[in-house]
C-alpha cells in the first residue's frame, strides 16, 4: 500500500506539475494552486514551492501555524522524503511579560500558539539554559527539520529517488514512462527510475 502511494505522489509531482525546466522553481502563483501533499503520519500540507534541480520541496501548514503542525509532532516516515538537516527545538510556554521576551536580541511569541495571557516560543534546545526562561515552562523537545534559530513558516525537504537533478541540469525534465508506468524517463528518455540509467 505504501508502494502504491509513493507511486500515486511522484505521478502526481513529475506528470501533472511537469514541464519544470533547469534551475527553475515554481513557487506560489506558477502552476501550483494551493496542491496538497499528505504525510500518512502528520496529514495535510501546502506545496509552497518546488525545485526539481536540487530535488527540494518547501511545505506549509493550510491554518498557517506551522509550529502547531511541530508541536503535534511532524512525521515523514513512510514518504521519500527527508529534512535537509534536524536540530532539536524546546517549546516554552511563557507568561506574556517573561524576562526571555525583553533580552537583547530578543525572543517572539509564537502568534498563532499564543494569546493574551501566555504565549508560545520556540528555542533551540542549546538556547533554553542560556536564556532567561524563568516564568516559562517546557512543553516539548522535538527534532526540527531545519538548522535555522528560529522556526519559519515552512518546512524544506529533499528526496533522493527519482535522481531528476542531472536531467534537470542538461535542461530536460523527469516524466513517467506512461501513464501507469513506475519507470521515469528525463525528456531525452533515459531511465532515471531506482538505479537506471547511472
Amino acid at each position: 500500500m505504501a508502494a502504491f502511494r509513493l507511486f500515486l505522489f511522484f505521478f502526481f509531482l513529475l506528470f501533472y506539475l511537469q514541464p519544470s525546466r533547469s534551475h527553475e522553481s515554481c513557487h506560489p502563483g506558477c502552476d501550483l494552486l494551493r496542491n496538497i501533499l499528505t504525510f500518512p503520519f502528520s496529514g495535510d500540507f501546502v506545496i509552497d514551492s518546488i525545485s526539481y534541480f536540487s530535488q527540494r520541496i518547501s511545505i506549509t501548514d493550510p491554518g498557517n501555524c506551522i509550529a502547531r503542525r511541530l508541536l503535534q509532532g511532524f512525521n515523514y516516515s513512510d514518504t521519500p522524503f527527508q529534512p535537509l538537516d534536524t536540530r532539536n527545538f524546546t517549546f516554552l510556554n511563557c507568561t506574556s511579560d517573561a524576562p526571555v521576551f525583553q533580552s537583547p536580541g530578543g525572543v517572539s511569541p509564537i502568534p498563532c500558539l499564543s494569546s493574551e495571557s501566555h504565549s508560545f516560543v520556540a528555542l533551540p534546545t542549546e538556547l533554553v539554559g542560556a536564556s532567561n526562561t524563568s516564568s516559562c515552562t517546557e512543553v516539548v523537545t522535538f527534532m526540527h527539520p531545519s538548522l535555522d534559530d528560529s522556526i519559519k513558516d515552512s518546512i524544506l525537504l529533499t528526496w533522493k529517488e527519482p535522481d531528476c537533478g542531472r536531467c534537470e541540469s542538461d535542461g530536460g525534465f523527469c516524466q513517467y514512462r506512461y501513464d501507469t508506468s513506475s519507470e521515469v524517463l528525463t525528456s531525452d528518455n533515459q531511465d532515471v527510475s531506482n538505479d537506471g540509467g547511472r
